[in-house]
């Protein structure tokens, strides 16, 4: 990774300066690549017989290795400055930075002894370092054609700032003493206090005064600064396994691949594009958005991210069950949504780019689809149709919630249990009169907003009404029974609404009587 973001500096300095490097430099650059490069590909074979590498995860390096390779051609381009700046950036941050990010991060998760919360301030260290090699080639750009005047280049430039002060706050927040200890041991230099400076200039002046410095020395300066990150970045692996953090219970290892659309079979293809995300986008849209994506297979328990945590990635379920919830101090958790298929997971907080407002854990063994956020992020600010698309699927998400929460807090303890099973009834639509109960009944009745007592107490009015009640279902007395909770917005998912089989077309319900249909 170092060695790819020290080439793409030194790339974009030759493109953008007539001050750059010489031919001889920067062609001795492309061969310090090649040599990392070669050294990996021999060491993969050892790895793989002395079983450091998880099954398949080999060939992910090799890929992202090949990637690398196939620049060769980008390289003969960059020598006789026939490629963009702009182009250079993307490609060696989308196509091969930011998926050996993803790969370090995953290695770092597949060791048994790994725990999350650690890894996570690692990875948040790896994109607070990335962001800082794109800070570096930006600032280049910015010098050489002035545009550190420009208001536009000006936010930005301050939107990437912003981005590694989230990054930096979540790591410090979760990293341990000892790996704050990593970050302190380097980072006093001057040249991190000289950059600090001309960013707080920056912010509190809205302009670019504060840059006075040319395109080769700020080069140089940024180089200096990501370098002594790099010496924290080694330091770092070597915390992750250390006695403080062995002690701690290690969390289930998630089997994750990088898959692209085509991975998937006709039907899940399908399924994926009616997502209201991803509805109506062209093949070549959607090809760019799987090629950095992943799915991974949770199981029950896994936490996926903490309230206050930035966001790496969008998370959308494919299969299972997720709950996101709110903590106290005690230990007390109120779940504020349970989200299954095709539901993108706290969407919000990764297209602002702000910290989780919720908790989220695996409810119910789950195959999640992920992609990383920034990558959304850039194709939303280039794609309307896909700009479209999250304001759409936002839109329905935040009209689901209101709806939910309006559901349950305005009706009876009876009234909610028979509203959910209806609402599960017609979801699932497997079974006409069986009701599968998708995760545990205390989590039910948290969802619900009722203690787990209350939740037993109304169920045993519905055994009095004929209902079967089993650990994981619910049998009927018959089809119809439930039809008595309908209210407009289940009724918008039933096939009998509005039709001759409808026993209750006004979707009218009384709190005075339990209503069960004969």
């Amino acid at each position: 990774m170092h060695e790819m973001q020290k080439e793409r500096g030194c790339v974009i300095l030759h493109l953008s300066s007539n001050l750059a490097l010489d031919e001889e430099g920067i062609r001795q650059k492309f061969l310090e690549s090649n040599y990392t490069v070669e050294e990996l590909t021999a060491k993969l074979p050892q790895w793989k017989k002395e079983g450091k590498l998880e099954d398949g995860m080999d060939k992910k390096i090799a890929n992202v290795l090949d990637e690398i390779k196939k620049i060769s051609t980008q390289r003969d381009l960059v020598l006789t400055k026939e490629i963009s700046a702009t182009d250079s950036i993307s490609v060696y941050s989308h196509k091969i930075i930011g998926p050996i990010i993803d790969l370090m991060i995953e290695v770092a998760l597949n060791d048994p002894d790994h725990d999350s919360t650690h890894v996570s301030a690692y990875s948040n260290f790896l994109n607070l370092k990335e962001r800082i090699g794109r800070e570096r080639a930006l600032g280049i750009r910015g010098l050489v054609t002035n545009s550190f005047s420009n208001e536009e280049f000006i936010n930005n430039y301050s939107f990437l700032i912003s981005e590694q002060d989230s990054y930096m706050d979540t790591f410090m927040a979760l990293a341990t003493p000892s790996q704050k200890a990593c970050y302190s041991r380097y980072m006093n230099d001057y040249s991190v206090k000289k950059i600090d400076e001309m960013h707080k200039t920056l912010q509190d002046e809205k302009n670019g005064s504060s840059f006075d410095i040319s395109p080769q020395d700020w080069y140089d300066l940024v180089s200096q600064k990501i370098d002594l990150m790099h010496n924290v970045e080694t330091d770092l692996v070597a915390t992750l396994l250390t006695d403080e953090q062995k002690t701690e219970k290690p969390e289930e290892k998630t089997d994750r691949l990088y898959v692209g659309l085509n991975s998937f079979s006709a039907k899940q293809q399908e399924f994926i594009q009616t997502l209201p995300l991803f509805k109506g986008l062209p093949e070549p849209t959607l090809a760019d958005l799987f090629r950095n994506a992943s799915v991974g297979s949770y199981k029950k328990g896994k936490l996926l991210f903490l309230e206050g945590e930035l966001p790496n990635r969008l998370y959308i379920i494919l299969d299972g069950w997720v709950k996101l919830y709110k903590g106290n101090s005690n230990g007390e958790e109120t779940i504020v949504q349970m989200l299954t298929s095709g539901d993108m997971i706290a969407e919000s907080a990764v297209f602002l780019n702000a910290p989780f407002p919720v908790s989220a854990q695996v409810a119910k063994s789950a195959q999640i689809l992920t992609m990383p956020a920034p990558i959304i992020r850039e194709n939303v600010k280039s794609n309307n149709a896909l700009a479209i698309n999250v304001l759409t699927a936002m839109s329905v998400h935040s009209q689901l919630l209101i709806q939910g929460l309006e559901s349950i807090r305005l009706k009876s303890a009876t009234e909610r249990v028979g509203w959910f099973l209806l609402k599960l009834l017609l979801e699932q639509g497997r079974v006409p009169d069986m009701v599968e109960l998708p995760y545990d009944k205390s989590l039910i009745a948290s969802y619900l907003d009722m203690k787990p007592e209350t939740f037993s107490r109304t169920l045993k009015k519905f055994k009095q009404k004929g209902f079967e009640i089993r650990k994981d279902a619910v049998i009927l007395p018959q089809v119809k029974a439930l039809c008595g909770f309908c209210d407009s917005d289940v009724a918008g998912i039933c096939s009998r609404h509005g039709t001759d089989e409808c026993p209750n077309p006004d979707c009218l319900s009384s709190k005075d009587e339990i209503i069960f249909y004969d």
